[in-house]
């Protein structure tokens, strides 16, 4: 158990529950400098040091506050499925802002350590990046939409304007990649990061941008850490003699950056890297889903690793077959 703060942020406001030795309170702060400062003011007023921050990742609304308080006092930005799963458990239904900022106060409250990791202060390139990656999510999701409704369109003008909208979609997504890797190259410590993640077998550019956003965003103290934030860990249904439930992905972790490692798995298993690891699950008829989830965990290790210890991949370590 540890002195909990949890945040409820919107656009204007943000909501505050406090649980510190024992004691519990709620607040409520406009969401700029002047409501940052009067945090941080009645933060102080507690009197304890060793207090831990925790909100959810919303928009861009939690970054001015998370960077302010940061400052000063641990910050946790944890994924927004947690605390709804968190929310389950302890079977609440109320849904307040008042009541959300109490929730998070007690995840953070209660959570392993290893569920905690700290948020680093971003700087304006490393924010640059986020932003720009976030907006070819967005492209990338309309471009899809706009697929799917040329499919079902049976009128000749109608195929026509999602054909044209496609295709300008298609250009703007160009224009993105090539911003993303202009910022990655304006900045040494992402250049760095991403060009040592470029080594490993079926990364490219983007998904080393993507897993170097992530890397450089969290405190990631082990590999494990890394991976659950990512949602990769294996999740076994077994209980007694009657559940037998096969082995699938969790669906809690970071669903961009899960969705990023997806691809270069697909390629790594087709180019016959990780065969070991292969061999091994489908020897436990292992289905073909948890094998990719098993090489995009491997993936993430890796670039965890190669990260923390600045080396490059080692090409004879995991030959193909």
């Amino acid at each position: 158990m540890r002195n909990a703060v949890g945040l409820d942020i919107s656009q204007d406001m943000f909501d505050v529950a406090v649980i510190i030795n024992g004691i519990r309170k709620t607040n409520r702060f406009s969401n700029d400098v002047k409501g940052f400062e009067k945090l941080k003011t009645w933060l102080d007023g507690f009197g304890v040091d060793d207090l831990h921050i925790c909100m959810e990742a919303t928009g861009n609304y939690f970054e001015d506050v998370a960077d302010y308080i940061g400052q000063y006092y641990k910050v946790s930005v944890i994924n927004p499925y947690k605390i709804s799963g968190y929310g389950k458990s302890r079977l609440s239904r109320t849904k307040t802002d008042k009541q959300d900022a109490v929730l998070i106060a007690e995840y953070c409250h209660t959570a392993m350590p290893k569920d905690l990791p700290l948020r680093k202060q971003l700087n304006d390139g490393h924010y640059r990046l986020k932003r720009v990656l976030a907006l070819y999510d967005q492209l990338k999701a309309q471009k899809t939409a706009q697929k799917n409704r040329l499919k079902v369109a049976k009128d000749a003008f109608v195929k026509q304007i999602h054909l044209s909208q496609i295709r300008e979609l298609a250009d703007k997504i160009k224009l993105v990649e090539s911003e993303i890797e202009a910022i990655i190259k304006q900045q040494r410590q992402l250049e760095t990061v991403s060009d040592g993640l470029k080594t490993i077998p079926a990364i490219g550019s983007l998904t080393a941008a993507i897993l170097t956003n992530y890397l450089l965003s969290g405190d990631f103290k082990t590999a494990n850490q890394f991976t659950a934030f990512a949602g990769l860990a294996p999740q076994k249904r077994e209980s007694g003699t009657s559940v037998k439930g096969r082995d699938m992905m969790t669906r809690y972790g970071n669903r961009r950056l899960k969705a990023a490692l997806f691809m270069p798995a697909m390629v790594a298993l087709r180019c016959g890297y990780f065969n070991a690891l292969v061999r091994r699950l489908k020897a436990k008829n292992k289905p073909s889903m948890l094998i990719i989830g098993a090489i995009m965990r491997k993936l993430a290790v890796i670039a965890f690793n190669l990260y923390k210890k600045g080396e490059k991949f080692d090409l004879e370590r995991y030959k193909p077959a």
